[in-house]
């Protein structure tokens, strides 16, 4: 067993126009909640910014004196990308979820997202269903009801028409409460801007994962590092993909394929959304670029998603659209949320689906084997801390046809 020293965190956050700034927050804020549960010190610097506009933060972690691990977390911007395709008005985003699910439902996309894993594809029909209620179905039951009020209670006709208005103002207000409560215009916009990325139609988010290729390759160059961690939540998993396949390009001009690396370099994928891109027929660059991770050795991947987690493909092979058969397939490990709490503040977590969908990055009450703070940034590498779990290949709860 080799101890980590140094290493290199790139984070990759989901589609999140914030920025910086929240996760650094909740990462010295979590971080110092672990240190509790973990018997780890983890001293989180000031945020800082680098040219190129990434952000970084320096962690200083220490287990009393057995252990010194220096970190540099970076933080591998596209928050503004994220900011320019981020609709405010509602009629453009009602507009993005009606032409991107047709889009979709055209295509086959979303029935082959439906059968890998139920609880996505049906957080992604969900804004259709409210929106056909909002414009068909609320109006016409609000009528049918007003006249059968009128009917049986003998009503005039004018307050029979009143109280269709007003049930409709309930109904529309009960689908924008399901709006909000279920972050539905965030998954909408995520939705619509995965459909346009498939279709080529957003250059600048091309030309931004180039730079980010660029500058992992620098560091792996640099060799300063025990280990270079590739993190990546959410949609983020898409674009790291697409980092880490055009830095392995960019890498064969310096390293040849396959040969060990004088640093180690892992990824970490967290609540993998990854079949929402390889399942869109126009996404070939992304399914070849997906393919390439499953064909070279230089990497050692581990993807964990919870099945109580309904906004990811949980326990769903990444590469399963490639059409390949991997060289190295990732490890699949769940992170067992509710072995983290006791059971009714796990009960409370798992009635927020926002919340549930962060627990990934986020403290637990209970010592389990996943533990975001010690991967990133205690003496381990990734491949050496689960080096023993067994890969979880044949999980199928969440496949409606089994």
């Amino acid at each position: 067993m080799t101890d980590i020293r140094r290493r290199c965190v790139f984070y990759i956050s989901g589609f999140d126009p914030k920025g910086a700034k929240p996760y650094y927050n909740l990462y010295k804020q979590e971080a110092t909640k672990q240190s509790q549960i973990n018997g780890w010190q983890f001293d989180v610097g000031a945020r800082q910014q680098i040219p190129g506009g990434n952000s970084f933060w320096t962690i200083e972690s220490s287990q009393g004196c057995s252990y010194q691990v220096s970190t540099h977390y970076e933080f591998m911007r596209w928050d503004d990308v994220v900011r320019n395709n981020w609709p405010m008005h509602t009629l453009s985003i009602w507009w993005d979820v009606f032409t991107t699910t047709l889009f979709n439902l055209r295509h086959g996309s979303w029935w082959k997202m439906f059968k890998l894993s139920w609880p996505p594809a049906v957080a992604l029909f969900a804004p259709f269903v409210v929106l056909m209620l909002m414009l068909f179905g609320a109006p016409m039951f609000a009528v049918i009801l007003g006249k059968g009020v009128v009917t049986a209670l003998h009503w005039p006709v004018w307050a029979g028409g009143v109280f269709s208005l007003l049930t409709l103002a309930l109904l529309l207000a009960a689908a924008r409460y399901s709006q909000s409560r279920f972050s539905m215009h965030w998954i909408t916009r995520s939705y619509a801007f995965t459909a346009r990325q498939a279709e080529g139609r957003v250059p600048e988010l091309d030309a931004r994962l180039d730079a980010q290729a660029h500058r992992l390759v620098e560091r792996i160059l640099q060799s300063q590092d025990d280990e270079i961690l590739i993190v990546a939540h959410s949609t983020g998993t898409i674009m790291a993909v697409c980092i880490l396949s055009r830095a392995a390009n960019l890498l064969m001009g310096k390293v040849p394929v396959n040969r060990a690396l004088q640093v180690k370099l892992s990824f970490m994928s967290l609540g993998q959304c990854i079949p929402l891109l390889a399942c869109l027929p126009q996404a070939h660059k992304f399914r070849s670029e997906l393919s390439m991770l499953g064909q070279i050795d230089l990497i050692d991947w581990i993807d964990f998603s919870a099945p109580p987690d309904g906004c990811c493909f949980a326990m769903c092979d990444p590469l399963a659209m490639t059409g390949q058969r991997p060289y190295r397939a990732p490890k699949l490990l769940s992170p067992k949320f509710a072995d983290m709490f006791g059971p009714a503040k796990y009960r409370t977590i798992r009635k927020d689906k926002f919340r549930m969908h962060f627990q990934y990055l986020m403290a637990s009450e209970r010592l389990v084997a996943y533990d975001f703070f010690l991967i990133t940034a205690a003496n381990l590498s990734l491949a050496e801390r689960y080096k023993y779990a067994a890969s979880v290949n044949d999980f199928t709860g969440l496949r409606p046809f089994n």
